[in-house]
């Protein structure tokens, strides 16, 4: 079900997450091309392509050269594009990486379709070729055990869901489609529409010290790191794009759904994640300063968080919509976007990807950043806008991709989002 909803999405753009990881030492390059190739194999659904139907979708396994896996590079420019060049879910495999011997040390670049994984799979998937890369290390003919019987249906939850939440999950499920059934203009950031150009992504790293001094401050106001990045996400969007007033203050979160799995991990590689459109919303009372603002959205986050969260859109909505036939599904699923997008009433999506474990991507050694970058699936359909958050070693990441013609506007709406969280510390 989850497959076939990241399907529909991909039609909107390149549906590609990314993994960077910098390091000081130099990795082994053929070592690192049979690990790829061998983790198609640990996890099978990475090495095969997926199919769609009028009626049905499926994922069929293709043939596979382990040194089309891996590109390796002294050049930065091969690197960078690489980086925005996307996958191929059609064609597959799910997984390439980019390796650039830089000046400075090696920088490793993994790409996963969004058609296998969310950006809580691609951890997944990073410890899982981290694993094999170090044994490779000591037993050169080492081969993994496939993962051949691991569930990466939404059915996994079921079991850990108690009967007596669904009635409450039932009725969440018809409050989200009553407030996002009819489109309400929502204020979004003034970005251009035309797509000349290839895409670049836009960052800005928070350093660990700076992240720490935003933490205490939640601590102060009963708040989360998270719920302190999307006050900030809320106020920037507000003073970056002249709002008036009269339009929503909303935004589209992720949850992943790992959350309620007691392993906090799915049976296999998957998508199990939900997009939440309007969570949280702030209609059109933002607050005249942050503390306010923040204090709204933390009461939100804490009552999506004491129930269900998440579930009543994937087990509530989308077994109903996903009964529908493949191919009806998908051309319902585009008019209900596109009727969205023409109404200026779809928000902007903030995508947390949580935090990278050192332990999971250390390759002979740990790496001295890592970090993700977003897909690239909303430039080409302005308001469509999606940042990308991560972490790693206490420090924060944000990214998006964008045209050209919109980056002088992110790159401006980032700083605005930066100056929010930096006038925290002299009030804690």
């Amino acid at each position: 079900m989850e497959d076939r909803v990241a399907a529909w999405m991909g039609r909107f753009g390149d549906n590609t997450i990314r993994l960077e990881l910098e390091f000081v030492q130099q990795l082994d390059d053929e070592r690192l091309a049979k690990t790829i190739d061998l983790a198609l194999d640990a996890e099978p659904v990475l090495g095969c392509r997926y199919v769609t139907q009028l009626t049905k979708a499926y994922w069929e396994r293709v043939e596979r050269n382990p040194m089309r896996l891996l590109q390796v590079t002294a050049d930065e420019r091969e690197y960078e594009a690489f980086k925005t060049d996307p996958i191929n879910a059609y064609l597959g495999p799910q997984i390439n990486a980019c390796l650039w011997h830089a000046p400075d040390g090696d920088h490793l670049l993994f790409k996963v379709s969004h058609q296998v994984a969310d950006a809580g799979g691609v951890k997944e998937i990073a410890e899982i070729i981290s694993s094999i890369y170090c044994q490779l290390a000591n037993a050169p003919d080492y081969r993994p055990e496939p993962n051949v019987t691991g569930s990466r249906s939404l059915l996994q939850l079921v079991r850990h869901i108690p009967w007596q939440a669904y009635p409450h999950i039932c009725l969440d499920s018809v409050q989200w489609l009553w407030a996002n059934a009819l489109p309400h203009t929502t204020h979004t950031l003034p970005l251009s529409d035309r797509a000349g150009g290839s895409p670049v992504f836009v960052s800005r790293l928070i350093p660990a010290e700076r992240v720490a001094e935003v933490v205490g401050y939640g601590r102060l106001h009963n708040a989360t790191l998270n719920d302190m990045v999307l006050t900030a996400f809320l106020r920037a969007l507000a003073a970056e794009g002249n709002w008036e007033g009269r339009s929503r203050l909303s935004v589209i979160t992720t949850v992943d759904l790992r959350r309620y799995l007691p392993s906090g991990r799915g049976g296999a590689v998957a998508n199990l994640s939900a997009a939440l459109a309007g969570w949280p919303s702030l209609t059109t009372e933002l607050g005249k300063d942050f503390h306010i603002t923040l204090a709204r959205v933390a009461a939100i986050t804490r009552r999506g968080k004491a129930g269900w969260i998440g579930l009543e859109l994937c087990l509530g909505i989308l077994p109903i919509v996903c009964a529908i036939p493949n191919g009806c599904a998908m051309r319902l699923h585009r008019t209900i976007v596109e009727q969205h997008i023409k109404s200026r009433s779809y928000p902007h999506t903030l995508a947390n990807a949580g935090r990278i474990s050192p332990e999971s991507v250390t390759f002979g050694a740990q790496p001295l950043k890592a970090w993700f970058l977003p897909p690239l699936v909303y430039p080409a359909y302005p308001p469509m806008f999606l940042l990308g958050l991560s972490g790693y070693q206490g420090t924060l990441f944000l990214s998006a991709g964008v045209f050209p013609s919109q980056r002088g506007v992110v790159e401006h709406f980032l700083d605005s989002m930066l100056s929010e969280l930096s006038g925290l510390t002299l009030l804690v």
